[in-house]
């Protein structure tokens, strides 16, 4: 771990580092920064238990997250962040600060999250994924507190898709990839295109997000896959290499 958290202390069930509280069974990577100090009257950053933080994630302090939280490569979690349980933050996504996640959020690779954005529960999305906190940027003398997306329950995100400031998307509604979703989307809609037109949801898509997705407690690549072996390789591709060799 770097900022200088290499002293650390065992307090029950929980890990107590120089600025941060980690929680029981959490598995944390070389290279990990926790309760990155940004401020010198900065509170400690909270991570909950049975949780992993891989290698170059960096988390301020003043966060509080919650129990089986993951993240992937070089996530970036900035100041005042609310995270719930089973969360997940894939590769160099960034959440800027002053966001708040409900429980089984899946943030995929390379997704930006500017602050005062807010998610509710059971909300997945896809890579790539642009939100936005203001629509008219330096073009104004007195500058306005920044207001960033609503996302409510169940809500599907595909990947490459924008998300204008402001804008609230409703519970249970599915937004296709690369859409712009540049208004209000009422709940359960399907927002497709450029910019992103609101259809009626297809009744495939009017069920709730799948929790065994949603609220996974591990991921295939842990260090706690019980059977690597099970982890499967395309057929159609041919037979899989031998992964215990060299050659």
């Amino acid at each position: 771990m770097s900022n200088g958290q290499t002293h650390h202390q065992r307090t029950g069930r929980e890990t107590r580092l120089e600025n941060a509280v980690i929680g029981e069974g959490t598995f944390i990577e070389p290279d990990v920064t926790l309760g990155y100090r940004y401020h010198r009257d900065c509170g400690p950053a909270r991570v909950g238990r049975h949780g992993i933080l891989r290698q170059g994630t960096v988390i301020y302090g003043d966060t509080r997250i919650g129990d089986y939280f993951q993240t992937g490569l070089y996530a970036v979690i900035r100041a005042k962040v609310r995270i719930g349980n089973y969360c997940t933050i894939f590769n160099h996504s960034v959440l800027e600060g002053i966001v708040r996640m409900g429980d089984g959020v899946r943030i995929m690779a390379h997704t930006y999250i500017p602050t005062r954005t807010w998610f509710g529960d059971n909300v997945f999305v896809g890579p790539g994924v642009i939100f936005l906190n203001d629509r008219e940027p330096c073009r104004y003398e007195v500058m306005p507190t920044p207001r960033g997306a609503t996302i409510e329950d169940e809500v599907v995100i595909g990947g490459g898709c924008t998300v204008l400031p402001g804008i609230t998307i409703g519970e249970g509604s599915f937004i296709a990839a690369g859409a712009v979703v540049h208004r209000d989307v009422p709940r359960k809609s399907f927002v497709k295109g450029v910019p992103g037109r609101v259809e009626p949801l297809p009744d495939k898509f009017d069920m709730p997000n799948n929790l065994g997705v949603m609220r996974q407690k591990i991921d295939i690549w842990h260090p706690l896959t019980a059977d690597l072996a099970a982890v499967d390789w395309p057929e159609r591709w041919g037979p899989a290499p031998d992964w215990s060799t060299s050659d």
